[in-house]
């Protein structure tokens, strides 16, 4: 069994990453939240707009799986499409007010580990468009964090030297 397909696994690996994400998170003043350059023109509100469309896509995903309907879990199934979804959540984080996108963080995050409580072992073996639920999980939540850890760190360090 690979670990993506163990509900314990994913648990852990969520619990590790999302305090460090969601502190991170917490110590971008919100004065900077609409600043550009998180990656390439995306702002923090983009990002986080961005993270919690994936966030709850996760939950949603193991929940349809889990009750039969893994046949109704939609993929974007290209490039062209991600970045389209992509975008259009971006644009919904960017169109709210920084404390808002942030609720929305813990929110779609809590969501997603409630989904993932929920769920069992064959849930997440079951396989929808070359990627077992398990795998979209894990990339729709924890190493979407961690991604995106290593970017606002990265810009932030930017802004900070910028500053001087």
């Amino acid at each position: 069994m690979s670990n993506t397909s163990s509900v314990a696994y994913l648990r852990e690996r969520l619990d590790q990453e999302w305090p460090p994400f969601h502190e991170l998170v917490r110590s971008v003043p919100e004065s900077e939240m609409d600043v550009p350059g998180v990656t390439d023109e995306w702002c923090m509100k983009d990002l986080l707009g961005h993270v919690n469309f994936w966030a709850r896509k996760g939950a949603t995903d193991l929940r349809l799986a889990g009750s039969g309907k893994a046949n109704e879990i939609e993929t974007p199934g290209n490039q062209e499409n991600v970045d389209k979804w992509n975008a259009k959540a971006a644009s919904r984080g960017k169109a709210t007010t920084a404390a808002v996108v942030v609720s929305e963080l813990v929110d779609s995050h809590d969501d997603a580990r409630r989904a993932l409580d929920d769920a069992t072992d064959d849930t997440l073996s079951i396989e929808v468009n070359g990627w077992t639920v398990g795998v979209r999980f894990a990339e729709d939540t924890y190493r979407h964090y961690r991604e995106h850890s290593e970017q606002i760190r990265s810009w932030k360090q930017g802004l900070e030297t910028s500053e001087e």
